[in-house]
């Protein structure tokens, strides 16, 4: 087993397994973005990122900013762990944002 040091052993515990899921699915989008422009394939594995991946990129961003306003009210329900849900509002709004910005062009490029 990998020892973790105190600090980031804390996050993850923060996190939970279904937010450390949805950060790690919203890194997957962001480092498979296909280059704005390319056609859609819709047979075989070259489907995955040209039609898989932009139809989950605006469920990750609505799932990431609804994650986002649930730990706000869990944050105005237990003020005792405000450094906790305030960290988890800022992972999940971080994310949301670096894929906004990661997959503008390519959404901007597919309805121009």
């Amino acid at each position: 087993m990998i020892p973790l040091r105190p600090g980031l052993r804390l996050l993850l515990k923060w996190m939970g397994p279904l937010r450390l899921m949805l950060a790690f699915g919203a890194l997957v989008l962001l480092v498979l973005r296909p280059v704005p422009g390319t056609p859609p394939v819709h047979t075989g594995w070259d489907m995955i990122p040209t039609l898989v991946f932009p139809a989950l990129v605006p469920l990750f961003f609505m799932v990431l900013l609804l994650d986002g306003i649930m730990s706000a009210v869990q944050l105005a329900s237990y003020p005792g762990e405000r450094r906790r849900y305030q960290t988890v509002i800022g992972i999940s709004l971080g994310m949301a944002l670096l894929l906004l910005l990661r997959w503008w062009p390519y959404f901007g490029f597919v309805f121009a």
